[in-house]
């Protein structure tokens, strides 16, 4: 397994680290611009390191405390041992980095403000610094507890023994750490202890597992921690450019709430028993909606529910292992996306499915009704497909299938309230996508499905037909359309190409989410030994610490895209229950 970037949330913000480094830190929030960014340009990014004191030095431990999002970095030199747990405080925009040493430590943090563009003031402070930004009241403060030696202005020598440093971000530093109103901030040994309990709590209600357990119970925390708890949006990803192909273009913003994405992600945790969380996104989801025209505007949205800000190039920034350009926003925000309402009708009917929740589903008929009448009038129209492919808009077999699945649903749903007029009237016209689809996306004369409609290619959207129960699995035109992917598409065992090239030509890692489609289309169709050899692959591709990017390179598994990304986990998650609950049987 790869050694990469370690992932730190607390429902408000994230950090990436490595080798007791902190690369990646926005703040105050998810999607803010970054303190830390030297995972995006090695000389001018910032960071914040601690390590040995000694020049030579091994790192023998870099993993989480059991269950939770707390990392713990163990160094080793000639002289002794030293760790760090290092976790983000519940509640506040920063990071707390707990040491206990038998050795010097080095301290040497570099923040700069948007994005490693604007230096800051450095103010000197009793027990630790103030970094504040020239352009406005924020800043960050750090708080050093134990005992230390300044080497210049923003380098220290830790004394071997235990101590902690304790980074606060303030909106206003009128009211930060060292303010008058300090003392109201979390204590850090405290702080540990209660984000130790929190991590562990959030999975005591998740179904148990006896297979995969470590990759199950990791993918839930990554899913967990992606959730921006003030509004229950679920993120695509923490990070933004870090490249699909080194040295490549195809570098995007990924810190946003996508209907997609979220749904799915939403489906993974009703499929784990995590409903109250499940139904967060949902209900995030459903403030969104829009009954008087597109059910959902946009494909995707901020993390309070409002527009993304416009696509910019940050071009003082040489991009993650010189992959340029950086980008911040994402212009997927003007497309006109049409299978977003299929996955997220599909989301709340395993919701109602699971819980039999009548009353809350009752309460937003409302968003199931406009879903309705919007797929009604919309359905024939062309689109752009779940790809985001940039300009290009056809008749896609996925989007049309999810158009179908967004009536079915629906109608399943009114069925159930009582709708009968809407239950039959939904109903029949799910029937006519369906038939639309059959006549249209399935090719008589290549004997498969295409990836869209007078196409003679496949992509591997086509493996969620059977997923979604608009066809069976072992339908005959699928076991085509099955082989067609396994043969253009998949370039190593159990990894695929999404698609085999788009609007910025060849497509040259395989998607992780999509080895997932491939394992739950081999369970359904009771290949259960090709189903574990693909999921066993998937996770041997993980990093050591079991964390999947977007993609990932299928000679040597190095993660590639942003990380980590919601998709391959609500994957992994539905995957393994599914194998479980068949193992069970």
């Amino acid at each position: 397994m790869i050694r990469y970037y370690e992932f730190l949330s607390n429902g408000i913000t994230s950090a990436l680290i490595k080798n007791g480094s902190v690369e990646w830190l926005p703040l105050p929030r998810f999607d803010s611009s970054s303190i830390f960014t030297r995972i995006l340009d090695e000389e001018r990014g910032g960071y914040f390191s601690i390590r040995p004191a000694d020049e030579k030095y091994e790192i023998i431990h870099e993993d989480y405390v059991e269950n939770t999002l707390i990392l713990r970095t163990v160094f080793k030199s000639e002289k002794g041992k030293a760790e760090i747990l290092d976790f983000l405080p519940l509640s506040l925009s920063g990071i707390i980095r707990i040491y206990e040493s038998e050795i010097d430590l080095k301290l040497d943090i570099k923040p700069f403000f948007e994005y490693g563009l604007v230096t800051p003031a450095i103010i000197k402070a009793r027990r630790g610094l103030i970094f504040r930004n020239p352009k406005s009241k924020e800043g960050i403060e750090i708080l050093i507890g134990g005992e230390y030696v300044p080497l210049d202005n923003t380098v220290f020598t830790l004394k071997k023994g235990k101590g902690y440093i304790y980074l606060l971000y303030s909106k206003d530093l009128r009211y930060g750490l060292f303010s008058n109103k300090g003392f109201v901030y979390s204590e850090p040994y405290e702080a540990l202890n209660k984000a130790i309990k929190y991590w562990k709590g959030r999975l005591e209600n998740a179904k148990k597992v006896n297979i995969y357990r470590d990759a199950y119970y990791r993918s839930l925390l990554v899913l967990l921690g992606l959730i921006y708890e003030p509004s229950g949006g679920i993120i695509a990803a923490p990070t933004t450019s870090l490249p699909e192909i080194i040295g490549g273009s195809r570098n995007w913003d990924y810190r946003y709430v996508w209907i997609r994405d979220a749904s799915y992600s939403a489906e993974a945790l009703i499929k784990a028993g995590l409903l109250v969380k499940a139904r967060d996104i949902i209900s995030f989801l459903t403030a969104m909606l829009d009954p008087s025209s597109k059910s959902f505007d946009h494909p995707l949205y901020t993390i309070d529910g409002t527009a993304p800000p416009a696509e910019e190039i940050l071009d003082w920034l040489e991009g993650h292992k010189k992959s340029f350009p950086v980008r911040v926003g994402n212009a997927a925000y003007m497309q006109i996306q049409m299978d977003v309402e299929g996955t997220y009708m599909n989301a709340l009917y395993e919701y109602y499915n699971t819980s039999k929740d009548s009353k809350y589903v009752n309460e937003i008929w409302w968003a199931i009704e406009a879903i309705a009448e919007w797929t009604k009038k919309s359905w024939k129209w062309k689109s752009t497909d779940l790809w985001e492919q940039r300009g290009v808009e056809e008749h896609f077999t996925h989007t049309k299938v999810m158009n179908w699945v967004a009536l079915d649903r629906a109608s399943k749903l009114a069925k159930e309230l009582g709708y009968k007029n809407e239950a039959e009237e939904w109903i029949n016209i799910a029937e006519e996508i369906r038939k639309d689809v059959l006549d249209n996306g399935y090719s008589q004369k290549l004997g498969y499905f295409t990836r869209y409609y007078g196409s003679d290619s496949v992509d591997s959207a086509l493996l969620t037909l059977p997923l979604y129960g608009f066809i069976d699995a072992k339908d005959p035109r699928f076991l085509k359309t099955l082989e067609k992917i396994e043969k253009d598409l998949m370039i190593s065992d159990g990894l695929l190409l999404r698609y085999k090239d788009d609007f910025m030509g060849s497509v040259k890692h395989p998607f992780t989410l999509v080895s997932t489609w491939l394992t739950r289309v081999y369970i359904r169709l009771g290949e259960i030994d090709k189903a574990k050899k693909v999921i066993e692959k998937l996770i041997s591709c993980s990093t050591s610490s079991l964390l999947l990017a977007e993609h990932l390179d299928q000679n040597t598994c190095e993660p590639r895209g942003n990380f980590p990304q919601a998709f391959p986990h609500a994957g992994l998650v539905m995957t393994i229950v599914e194998l479980e609950e068949r193992r069970l049987v």
